[in-house]
Formats: structure tokens, sequence, C-alpha cells
């Protein structure tokens, strides 16, 4: 890689020995490190090894300049920071026996002092404590579907390895940590800065206070997703950072120096110095943050690495991120005083975040438009929408006033086996952030008993196939649900889940770079009976051994319905005119020509809602769905003897114009899907209240979750919010 430079040149002045001579001690330690060669001006330069090059910055390790930098004990790293914000801003002396040389002095007199201390570049891949991280959008759908809050995220570093390849030992529960490689360490942590709520605490009770209450207190912002303010095991790490003078040796006994005079402290040490020394210090002075961000061995390298590019490291001067942070205070009040409700105040809130991020971004001259250009702007509204539903359930905290669940109905009788239901209208935040597979979704209910409902998911298809009959079309495998068939059979759903996985999960996007290249993994896979080997029957032609098939198998047919489970017809689901059927029976029946393809359905996996005492408002199970949280719709009971219209109409969409799902059926796919589930929506009473343009965000969530778990594309499906003319 060559980057050329523009020539250095300046006045130099040779009234200092000592000056010129640390000078050329700088430039020949630079030399000596030649590994490999960039045009520099008219001369050959080597910087130091690749940790220390990237994107046409030449970096000196700290090490090699501890003979030129004359500074002992904390401010050390602080005149190093500054002289290296020097190098980038000035550029490298190069040698040249015709010009001379102008060091780049690390003495300031007192008149550009206060220039000096302002400064601001990229720096990365490095990244130390200090280093602001700005998040920058990718096009995998990870910012839109699973974590938003990173999107458009400014994050402060606060803490590093002493061995980044190795990481420390992690401090969090469990069940917080995402699966992967060096689960359990972690290498840098961090706080987001731009995540500001309403959430005030009493300065004298440290109780939660209520909105536009009088008295000062201590402001709370999310400062990530590890021990944070929703943690699983209901404690919350807090760090408080603050700018107070280091001079003051009760401040500095407690404080951890991150950048500058910008430290960090404890929040029982902020609340202990605003105690004793109250006529010096209040909660005003700190910035509050509960939980932290995390990244293990490797992780935020890769993150930033070539094939992702999700970050851009920072340098900047302490009293720089210190006005973006009373700017945020001070935008932040004016939003809670004058916004009327929770969704305008989270609003305003994130505006005044993506301003931080802009504002920091501005600072290396990097605009809005070249730090989101990867992405179309369809897409980028997308992700922006749904990091504003993000932002409606986690930066608005106090819920006074905020009506609890109740379950008013039952429909405890309407549910069994055949029971047919399908998702509401109206879609909440909760189903748009955590369960967009519930989006227009029909389910069956296959089984219903004292411990569990079971369920399937009808209108999702899979990148798969079934095999059934050798020389025709194969029949497309569904998405039943997220738990696998044998799991349900054999009852370990029920079983205590201990927080460990049998195997160990592959991190979320794995094929990304495969996707990256322009090549998809092979997602596409055909089953067929021959690798079932020989099948025994009885004489009567029934399989003997039990149905240990991975799928589920359904149809329609009546007339080999009537033949009941022992003739091979399957067991009826209720009133609904739909079978379930062992898959020998099902194949048996469509080899011989008496069932046809589009009268069966087979699906991988199972919904599987739990009951018990202690779940949810009603116990839990799919009662819950539909009386508590509202999420569901009965269409047609268990026991309702009216025709199966809704079936019928359901089946014969979903079977005439649903294929294997690939990159080419991918929008036709949907388009039938959705169409299956507005077929039943002249039975069903809907809501008002909801806009045109969450019904369209909904969607695109659908279709994105679509995108990435069924069809395995996250890279090669563009999504953006439509609004239907169909509602």
């Amino acid at each position: 890689m060559m980057s050329r430079w523009k020539k250095w040149s300046g006045s130099f002045s040779a009234t200092s020995t000592t000056a010129v001579c640390a000078a050329i001690a700088l430039i020949s330690i630079f030399l000596s490190c030649i590994d490999f060669t960039v045009e520099l001006g008219s001369h050959a330069f080597a910087p130091y090894p690749s940790l220390h090059y990237t994107k046409g910055l030449i970096r000196a390790d700290k090490r090699l300049l501890s003979s030129v930098l004359k500074s002992s004990g904390d401010d050390e790293g602080e005149e190093w920071r500054a002289f290296r914000a020097r190098l980038v801003q000035k550029g490298l002396p190069s040698l040249d026996d015709k010009v001379t040389v102008d060091c780049i002095s690390l003495e300031h007199s007192e008149s550009d002092s206060d220039s000096n201390s302002r400064y601001a570049h990229e720096s990365t891949p490095l990244v130390e404590v200090g280093t602001i991280l700005i998040s920058i959008p990718t096009t995998d759908l990870c910012q839109a579907l699973e974590q938003q809050y990173w999107h458009r995220a400014v994050v402060l570093i606060t803490e590093a390895a002493k061995d980044p390849r190795k990481g420390d030992v992690e401090t969090v529960p469990d069940e917080e940590l995402a699966q992967g490689a060096n689960r359990g360490r972690f290498s840098y942590r961090g706080v987001l800065l731009n995540r500001f709520t309403d959430l005030v605490f009493d300065s004298e009770t440290v109780e939660q206070k209520e909105r536009n209450s009088q008295g000062s207190g201590w402001k709370i912002q999310r400062g990530g997703d590890l021990l944070g303010l929703d943690s699983s095991n209901g404690h919350t790490e807090f760090i408080c950072l603050h700018h107070l003078s280091p001079s003051d040796p009760n401040v500095r006994a407690v404080s951890k120096k991150l950048v500058g005079d910008l430290s960090c402290v404890s929040f029982s040490d902020a609340q202990s110095l605003c105690k004793k020394y109250s006529s010096k210090y209040s909660p005003d002075d700190f910035f509050i943050f509960g939980g932290f961000c995390s990244w293990r061995p490797g992780q935020l390298e890769m993150e930033m690495g070539e094939e992702r590019e999700e970050w851009l490291a920072l340098s900047i001067d302490d009293n720089s991120i210190l006005e973006e942070l009373q700017h945020q205070v001070h935008e932040s009040k004016i939003v809670t005083k004058f916004s009327s409700n929770g969704p305008n105040m989270s609003r305003g809130f994130l505006d005044t975040g993506t301003a931080m991020w802009r504002n920091f971004l501005a600072l290396v001259d990097v605009s809005e438009s070249s730090a989101t250009e990867r992405l179309p702007a369809g897409q980028l509204d997308f992700y922006d929408r749904m990091l504003n539903i993000w932002a409606e359930d986690n930066l608005i905290l106090d819920k006074n006033g905020v009506d609890s669940i109740v379950a008013d109905n039952d429909s405890t009788d309407l549910i069994g086996p055949g029971t047919l239901l399908r998702a509401k209208s109206h879609v909440s935040n909760d189903i748009i952030l955590f369960e967009k597979e519930i989006i227009r979704c029909l389910v069956l209910v296959l089984e219903d008993t004292c411990d569990a409902t079971v369920g399937i998911m009808l209108n999702h298809p899979l990148a798969a196939a079934v095999e059934c009959i050798e020389g025709k079309p194969p029949l497309p495998l569904r998405y039943g649900g997220p738990i696998d068939v044998p799991t349900w059979k054999d009852g370990r759903f029920c079983e205590d889940f201990d927080g460990e996985d049998d195997e160990e999960e592959d991190e979320m996007y794995e094929g990304f770079g495969d996707f990256q290249n322009g090549v998809a993994p092979d997602y596409h896979f055909l089953f067929d009976d021959s690798s079932r080997g020989d099948i025994d029957y009885d004489d009567n032609g029934r399989d003997e051994e039990e149905d240990e098939s991975p799928f589920i198998w359904i149809h329609r047919d009546a007339a080999l319905g009537s033949r009941g489970p022992d003739g091979g017809g399957g067991s009826q689901l209720g009133t609904s005119g739909v079978w379930l059927i062992k898959e020998n029976d099902a194949l048996k029946s469509l080899q011989s020509g008496f069932l046809c393809l589009e009268d069966t359905m087979v699906f991988s996996g199972v919904c599987i809602w739990e009951k018990g005492p202690d779940l949810g408002v009603c116990g839990g199970g799919l009662r819950e769905q539909v009386d508590a949280l509202e999420s569901l719709e009965v269409v047609q009971a268990c026991n309702d003897q009216n025709d199966n219209d809704a079936i019928e109409s359901i089946w014969d969409i979903l079977s005439k114009r649903q294929n294997v799902l690939v990159k080419e059926t991918f929008e036709s796919n949907v388009d039938a899907a959705i169409d299956a589930w507005e077929s039943c929506t002249d039975r069903m009473d809907l809501p008002v209240g909801q806009s045109s343009s969450k019904v369209g965000l909904s969607d695109a969530a659908l279709r994105a979750w679509l995108s990435v778990n069924l069809l395995g594309d996250p890279l090669g499906t563009f999504i953006e919010v439509k609004n239907r003319a169909k509602q």
C-alpha cells in the first residue's frame, strides 16, 4: 500500500541546539523501524508496523519516543496524545540535504497553549483508554434488527485489558454475555455517551424522582447493555465522568484518568464527594451512566476491519468531549421541559444524541453523508426508525401514569388443537424490537396441555425443500417456530435452562465475509426419503417405528383423514379440517398418489408457550399472548363448528404462491405471507390508533428478520419502509 504525503515544510530556528538534537533523534528512530516503504515527499520513509499505520496516518510508538518526551507520571500520556495530534495535523518532517528541518517542539508558549490543547484526528485501529468510537452503519441489518442502540452511537473507552489479545475476565452475569469465541473475557470496555434518559435520582435519597420535579438530582444515561438499567440480576453498575481539577487530592484519590482532566469515579465516590464537600461539588458536576459496553479479544478489531468498518476510532481532547456532554445535558433539559409525551421526549433525547454523533464526525472532517454512504437512503431511514422505536422503550424510564397490563377476557375455551390465530394489526414496540417473526404471522395450534401450548407458524417459508416424489417439484419447507421438533416431542423444553448451550453458538453473522464477496453460504438444501433407509411396515402398510422425523407434517385431505391415525390418515386438529400426520404416512400417501402436494405442508420447528402460575398475567400459555399482551387474536376456535373458509383461504394462497425461499422469490414469498394474513381481516375487529408509517415499519422489520434468519442474506436484501395501500 502506497500513500503520498504532502511534503512538510516550515521555518527553522537554530537557537536551540537541544531542539535540533531532539528532532534528529526522533527522525532517526523513525528511520530505524523500516518494515515497508511509504513515499514521503521525495524520500523513502518506513512507519512502525501495521498497527500504527492506517488510512494515511503515520504514528510513532510511545516507547520509541520516550527519549524525546520530557515528561513523567499521568502528564506523560497527555503530552504524548497532544504530540501525536500535532504529528497528524502538521505532517512529519522529511530529511533533505538542501532543506532545513523545523522541529515539532513539545514546548509551547502560553499564547498558543489553548489552541494546542484542542485536537481531533482519526486513530483507527489504535484504541486506548480515552478513545472515542463513532459507529458507522453496516449493511448487514444488525444495527436495525438486534442492537439498535449501536446505530449512530458514540462510545468512550474507559478500560483496556493489560493484554488486549488475551483479554481480562468479565465480571458480568453469564446470561448477559454474547455467545462466540473468547466468551467471558474482554479487551475493551466503554460507555455510550449519547443515550440520555429521563431518569433522575434524588441527590439525597438516591431514589427515582418524578419528571420535572424541583431540586437537583443525578441525571442518568444508558451506558451500555452490560450490567445496565435492565440488568438480568437487578444490579446496575454506574460509572460517573467528571472534569474536576486533579489538583484536589480528594478528587484525585478516587478518580481514574481517561483523557486530559476527564476522569471517572464510582457512583458511591461521586455521592461521597458531593456530601462531604457540598460547597464545592454537586451532582451537576458528574455525568452518570448505567451499564457499559464490552468487546471480547479480537472483536473490536474485527468490527473495525476492512470487511465491516463499523467503527471510527478518534483521538479527541478532553475539553471537546466535555463540551459535547454539557451541550447534551443542556438540550435534554429543554426536551424534558417542553415535551408533552413519551414518544416526543424520546425523539428529543435521540436527536441530541445524534447531534453529538454528527459533531464528533465533523471534528475529523467526516460528513454524515460520507459516514452513511454504504446504505441506500431508504434503508438508512429504516435504521433510523428502528432506533426511534428502541428509544421510546429505553430512554423514557419514568413510567408513572402508564397503565399496567390486565386481562379483561378469557380465551381459554377457544384455545386447543386446531385453533387458528393471527398476529394483531396493531404491532407493539416489543414485537418490533424482539419478536419480529410474530408480525403478520398465522398460528395453528397442535397441542394444549397444562404445561404449555404448542403451535406452528403457517406463513413463513424457508430456504429449503423436501423432495417427496421423484421427478416432481419439491415441497417447500416452512418455518414453524424456534424450538426443534425432537425437543418438543421429548419434553426437553420443560427442563430448567442452566444458561449453557451444549455447543457453542456461532457469531450472529458468521457468514458476513462470504456475503461481502458475493458468495452466499449454501442455505438451500433438499431432503428425500432415500436418506431414511429401509422402512419397516406392518401387515397394513403402517410404519412400525415411532415417528422420529425432525419435521411437522399436516394435510387437508378429508378422504385421507377419514382413515384415522391407525389407517395412516393422521389425527384431526379440532374442527379445523387439518390433520397432523406422521412423516412416513405422508410420504407413502404422496408417492401412491392418494395425497396431493398442494394439500400437504411440512414445517421445521414449533412455537411453545409455557404455562405456570408465576408466568405473566394469565399464567403464560397462548392465552397470555391473546388476552394480556394482545399480540395475537383468535380467527377460528378449536371447537368452531362453522365452515373452515379461513383456513381454506390461507392454505390456497400459501400452497399456490409460496415457493422455496431464495433471493429471487423473496418479495413474492413475503407478499403471499402478508396476503394470507390479510385474507381473514374482514372477520376481525381491527384496532385503531396506529399510523400507516408504524404499519409500514413493522412490515419492513418482518422482511429484515426473514432476510437475516430464514433467507440468510443480510447483505443482499434491500429493506425500506413502505406504506401499504391495504391495511
